[in-house]
């Protein structure tokens, strides 16, 4: 069968098939690059502001899904402070920071790696 370059219907197929695999080689290109919600502070008590980076942490863990949503909800806007009490037992930052994974929380010689001073 012989093919008419010509035809609408074909010239509409190779429209629509180009478009489809350009879309999808952009996404694969920028896989990679995706980042997260720009750093956000929480108050931290007496030991100073917490700052927490996606970029930082995505670095590490580069599946969103490794942290969300088995630990964290995917919220837009407000965001509870996690609780010192909760991380010590291995819930929130501590699911991680237990020593094994990443540095402890329970260990007052690495607070001022989260905790910030002003």
């Amino acid at each position: 069968m012989k093919l008419l370059w010509r035809s609408p219907l074909v010239l509409a197929a190779a429209v629509v098939l180009t478009g489809f695999l350009g879309v999808s080689l952009i996404q694969k290109a920028g896989a990679g690059e995706m980042k997260g919600p720009a750093n956000f502070e929480f108050a931290g008590g007496g030991q100073g502001k917490v700052v927490f980076s996606h970029e930082k942490h995505a670095g590490k863990n580069p599946k969103c899904t490794d942290c969300h949503v088995k630990i964290f909800k995917m919220t837009k806007g407000q965001r509870s402070a996690p609780k010192m009490a909760d991380m010590n037992n291995g819930q929130s930052c501590g699911t991680c920071h237990d020593g094994k994974t990443a540095f402890t929380v329970k260990d007052q010689a690495t607070c001022n790696k989260c905790h910030l001073k002003s």
